[in-house]
């Protein structure tokens, strides 16, 4: 069992407003600390930020797991149009792997075709 603040997460870091400084959180309480830091971008009534703060809080209280707090925090700063490491880089990587796999595949089709034909 984890103290309350010291829920581990999967390392992240968000690119602020000012483009210069990545905040960086390795535990659920960090999350809450950038999300409710003033240099993130929120706007009032946010629902993602909102919804973000709120799962922080229930993983804190142990009623959420870490992974979808987490989550949330990832969506609510790509709703504001922050850079998220390493998940934008993964989510890129997987988008390129597969439109590399679109055009093997349709190559192989195309040469399968040709050969048949």
């Amino acid at each position: 069992m984890h103290d309350m603040g010291t829920i581990p997460i999967m390392e992240i870091a968000v690119s602020l407003p000012d483009r210069e400084h990545f905040a960086t959180a390795s535990m659920i309480s960090g999350l809450i600390g950038i999300l409710m830091s003033e240099r993130w971008p929120r706007q009032l009534n946010d629902p993602t930020w909102q919804h973000a703060r709120a799962s922080c809080l229930r993983s804190l209280q142990g009623e959420l797991q870490p992974t979808r707090a987490r989550q949330a925090f990832v969506s609510a700063a790509r709703a504001a149009h922050l850079k998220v490491l390493p998940d934008d880089e993964q989510r890129f990587r997987s988008r390129a792997e597969s439109s590399r796999r679109k055009v093997v595949v349709r190559r192989r089709e195309l040469v399968a075709g040709l050969v048949d034909g």
